[in-house]
């Protein structure tokens, strides 16, 4: 429902727009001509950066390094790889927060929660199990560079029951897209 509500959407928009186009363009209406001296955007001005998706100021890539049982998503064989995911790192004094891949948020992205001490962090994040893929969670463990502004991580996901569990591992290398996302503490 979701989806058709937002089809839907895009549909109304692009329809209001054509018949606002239509309606210019069909009008016998005469509007007194000004002249233009230089266009709306200068050809020196570079262009702006894309914005952020869901606050995200880090961006990633992964290995798949091990993989057992059955999973579902991305990243789940061995040897596998994803590149630019981004995530949204935040920091403050000893607690950091690692949200793995925002433009899934707030459904299918991962919010580990932990600690920092130093450059080193250690996180998890703990999910029910339920929903088709019975997502588990999992942990993160790994370490800033001493400027703050890279990041080189192991992370364990868990899928399905507790008794017969599927997990893989992954090696995450990462940097921050502007230097105020640096890790660096926050009070």
């Amino acid at each position: 429902m979701t989806v058709w509500e937002r089809s839907g959407f895009g549909t109304l928009l692009l329809s209001a727009g054509a018949v606002v186009a239509t309606t210019l363009a069909c009008s016998d209406v005469k509007s007194p001509t000004q002249a233009t001296t230089s266009p709306l955007v200068s050809p020196a001005q570079s262009p702006r950066p894309a914005p952020s998706t869901n606050g995200a100021n880090w961006m990633a890539d992964a290995t798949v390094v091990s993989s057992s049982g059955s999973t579902c998503g991305w990243g789940t064989v061995v040897g596998e790889t994803r590149s630019s995911v981004l995530w949204k790192i935040t920091r403050q004094n000893e607690s950091i927060v690692l949200d793995e891949d925002m433009p899934n948020w707030p459904t299918d992205d991962i919010p580990f929660k932990g600690t920092v001490s130093g450059t080193r962090f250690v996180a998890q994040d703990v999910e029910l199990g339920a929903g088709i893929c019975a997502f588990r969670g999992g942990e993160l463990t790994g370490s800033f560079s001493d400027d703050g502004l890279t990041f080189e991580a192991s992370e364990t996901l868990r899928w399905g029951s507790l008794d017969h569990p599927a997990i893989v591992q992954r090696h995450w290398t990462g940097h921050a897209l502007t230097a105020s996302a640096t890790a660096a503490p926050t009070p």
